[in-house]
């Protein structure tokens, strides 16, 4: 089974794993001829040798594979499980457990050979498996929730998603018995205690570093993001927008993914009261979405919000050449019992000037505005609006 991918967006270019892929690579095809005056030396003191390891070759060995066919498959898996590792870690965390990992694979590999493969001291281990291991392992404990893509064969190219926490604990069972069959001197070409070593400082290191807080909130805003718009079967998503919202209750994304799923069949009140909120938050960050999200919810529940936002809303209904709708809601509204506030007598003065100068309705305006003057007897403006009111009445004699 061939990986070929996860079911995650990514957030952010992963620019490390694609560098570390240029110098894979660019030093492969350096090196990929024979070089006779210096392959002693690259041996020596580049590649790991359990028996003789400098210090250095823990991280040189890294970069260097044996085949086209070793690149190709380190490549593969790094290219896969990399980039979701580095969107989730950030590029600095990344790179670091990168090469903790890729150390940690060495070591355990020289240790193991120390220890029940003596022969084996002197024979020299490269290759970037180790550490693409550990990526794995970081990638299995931050991203437990994901499914991976799999190909069965090149000439089938039939895929299968399957969910990480199965498959990335078989590829890891499968190393571990591969590292105790080279022990009983099964398969001995193969340093399987590198992989085993790199998976577990991977896991291990994204336990102590308590991955689990953020992958946890992760897995909601996944469940979250791809079963809210489900027509059917979106109860799990709805259950973790409601406990992501528990942490952050002003979330506007997560309100408005809950009104649409429980507006999508019928009103209800849970619905409405989703839509409010996110238009509310939506006017402080992006008053356009906030528009477009009420044009929305209007559709569905034909209701207007307190003053103070509808008539934030309906100007900008008015701005966006929204003009029926817009005096609709400021009819709806100053119709209705809310508080005769300052909003509310804005909400009239606004009403009166779409009628009276877009929509050429001097009759409608002229009602609104002496209803205002019923409303508002000791407002501010009354001395305007009796001036409006005189002269669209010589209009109408004239």
């Amino acid at each position: 089974m061939i990986p070929v991918g996860t079911n995650l967006n990514l957030k952010r270019f992963p620019w490390v794993t694609i560098i570390l892929l240029f110098v894979n690579w660019l030093l492969f095809i350096t090196f990929s001829r024979d070089f006779y005056s210096i392959d002693f030396w690259l041996t020596r003191y580049l590649y790991a040798v359990p028996g003789e390891q400098y210090p250095w070759q823990l991280v040189t060995s890294m970069f260097f594979h044996v085949s086209l066919l070793h690149i190709l498959g380190n490549s593969l898996f790094l290219l896969v499980f990399g980039p979701p590792a580095e969107d989730k870690l950030g590029w600095r965390d990344y790179l670091f457990l990168y090469f903790f990992t890729g150390i940690s694979a060495n070591l355990l590999h020289g240790m193991m050979s120390g220890l029940f493969l003596r022969d084996e001291l002197f024979i020299p281990s490269l290759g970037a498996s180790g550490a693409i291991s550990g990526v794995m392992g970081i990638y299995l404990y931050r991203c437990y929730y994901s499914k991976i893509k799999l190909m069965f064969h090149l000439l089938l190219p039939y895929r299968i998603k399957i969910p990480g926490y199965i498959i990335l604990p078989l590829w890891f069972a499968q190393d571990f018995m591969g590292g105790i069959d080279s022990i009983r001197g099964i398969g001995r070409n193969i340093a399987f205690w590198a992989h085993v070593g790199g998976f577990a400082a991977g896991f291990g290191a994204s336990k102590y570093l308590q991955y689990e807080i953020q992958a946890k909130k992760e897995k909601l805003e996944f469940v979250a993001e791809n079963t809210l718009k489900t027509f059917t079967g979106n109860g799990e998503g709805i259950e973790a927008a409601e406990t992501l919202l528990k942490m952050n209750p002003d979330n506007p994304e997560l309100h408005l993914g809950l009104a649409e799923a429980k507006s999508r069949w019928r009103a209800s009140l849970e619905g409405k009261a989703h839509y409010e909120k996110a238009i509310k938050l939506l006017l402080e960050k992006e008053p356009q979405k906030a528009m477009e999200v009420f044009i929305e919810y209007w559709g569905k529940y034909l209701n207007v919000l307190e003053a103070k936002y509808q008539v934030r809303l309906s100007l900008l209904l008015s701005r966006n050449g929204e003009i029926d709708l817009s005096a609709h809601t400021l009819q709806t509204l100053i119709n209705s019992n809310h508080p005769l506030d300052l909003h509310m007598e804005e909400a009239y003065l606004s009403l009166g000037k779409i009628y009276r100068e877009q929509l050429n309705r001097d009759d409608l305006a002229r009602y609104v505005y002496e209803t205002y003057l019923l409303k508002f007897p000791e407002s501010a403006h009354k001395q305007f609006i009796e001036r409006i009111l005189g002269s669209t009445l010589e209009r109408g004699i004239a």
